[in-house]
């Protein structure tokens, strides 16, 4: 059963945001210490689409329309725990509260690692740790420290791994003024999916590492992760198991090579990224480009940019951005029609629900109009190729049309740390 907790998140994000303050800090002696602080985000968002929601990424239940909650895509509420024990050893607790399908401590709990740094080069992290993907991979909960409401969908909707459980290990040196950080790290991770039925994804091993260069006012990251699945969803499994029955019956020819393209479990997914921003003044700008390459049969491969440019006016930040989502190759098809017209829906289903091919103009701003607070009103127009991009878009019921080809969305958000 869902438990909708947007109303907490905004009582509590009220009663933070009317007594903001950076942080507490406790001394627990000359070297220790305890740091709490905490980040929030109270945020409105509507469409005119009613029968299709646009979601934030792929893992949320709900999306944005004219029929869903408006608070529910983009609020949220964050609290960190920091227990420095000395120069070397420290941990780290992070936990964000927002509307999902399942509210469980397990859900919840984004960071629990401990670092270790032996000298000021290394920096060793075992635990939960944030998957470090993306210019903002892990700040995509933090609202404040980025320009848009919500980090580029066409871009990060594709992505919905926020943290693994696991390690990783970074070694960062300066030649001249350029810092230079290179990462590499594994494990494993469970993100829980809305699915027809729901289920977590079983991810084991993850991999992966990065290179982060900062130059003064810019910054440059290239990265890449590699997944393997070690599950596979019910309800493909089911689907399966119906196709290979009319294959041995002698009814479906194409039994085989349809069933095999619906398998998760042993298959493989690749991404890389590279970007680069710029964050001076007044200038601050954003480019970050991506390819995902899935393992499966009924998902393609995609493509993933996105451009963002702002000027600082004293308070107030405008910007404008662009984003794409597009697909290597056309739509999986069913070979052949099955002689079950139900079983031919299921069939198509996975297709469809799977392919994204869409693009976004956002224009916005930002108002820092007080200490650690943030005012943003943002607008998009989205645009789905075709009337073929249903992967980031979510019905409430089997049957509704897909969106239609181009939406309108308004979003305003109150984004604050303490």
């Amino acid at each position: 059963m869902k438990t909708n907790t947007l109303p907490g998140v905004a009582a509590v994000g009220l009663l933070f945001a009317a007594g903001i303050r950076a942080e507490w800090n406790i001394d627990l002696s000359d070297e220790s210490r305890l740091r709490i602080s905490g980040f929030g985000t109270l945020g409105l968002a509507t469409s005119d689409q009613s029968q299709a929601e646009l979601t934030r990424d792929i893992a949320d239940r709900e999306g944005i329309s004219s029929n869903s909650s408006p608070l529910s895509a983009d609020s949220r509420l964050g609290l960190q725990i920091d227990a420095i024990i000395n120069p070397r050893w420290s941990a780290t607790v992070q936990a964000v509260l927002k509307d999902r399908p399942s509210q469980s401590i397990e859900e919840s709990l984004q960071w629990a690692f401990i670092s270790y740094r032996p000298d000021s080069h290394w920096q060793l992290r075992v635990g939960r740790v944030g998957l470090d993907m993306g210019l903002v991979s892990d700040q995509r909960n933090i609202g404040y420290s980025y320009l848009w409401v919500r980090p580029p969908i066409e871009f990060y909707g594709r992505l919905p791994l926020f943290h693994f459980n696991g390690g990783d290990a970074s070694y960062s040196f300066d030649v001249e003024n350029l810092n230079i950080s290179v990462k590499a790290f594994a494990g494993e991770a469970s993100p829980y999916y809305p699915a027809r039925p729901d289920y977590n994804i079983n991810i084991a091993p993850l991999w992966g590492g990065n290179v982060n260069l900062r130059w003064q006012d810019w910054h440059a990251q290239m990265s890449y992760v590699g997944t393997e699945l070690h599950s596979d969803h019910p309800g493909l499994t089911e689907l399966r198991h119906a196709i290979d029955q009319l294959g041995a019956a002698g009814f479906y020819p194409d039994a085989n090579n349809l069933s095999s393209r619906y398998i998760l479990r042993g298959t493989q997914n690749h991404f890389l990224s590279a970007g680069l921003g710029y964050e001076g003044d007044p200038w601050r700008a954003q480019l970050e480009f991506g390819h995902l390459f899935h393992g499966n049969g009924f998902v393609t491969d995609l493509y993933m940019i996105y451009a963002t440019v702002g000027y600082r006016l004293g308070s107030v930040t405008p910007f404008i951005g662009y984003s794409s989502l597009w697909p290597s190759e056309k739509r999986p098809q069913v070979p052949s029609p099955l002689p079950d017209p139900r079983l031919q829906a299921a069939a198509e289903t996975p297709f469809l629900e799977a392919y994204s091919n869409q693009e976004t103009l956002s224009l916005g701003g930002r108002w820092d109009f007080y200490n650690n607070l943030a005012l943003k009103l943002q607008y998009d127009l989205v645009h789905v190729r075709n009337h073929n991009g249903i992967g980031l878009w979510h019905t409430q019921a089997a049957g509704l049309p897909a969106p239609a080809e181009f939406s309108n969305l308004f979003s305003a958000t109150l984004d604050f740390v303490f």
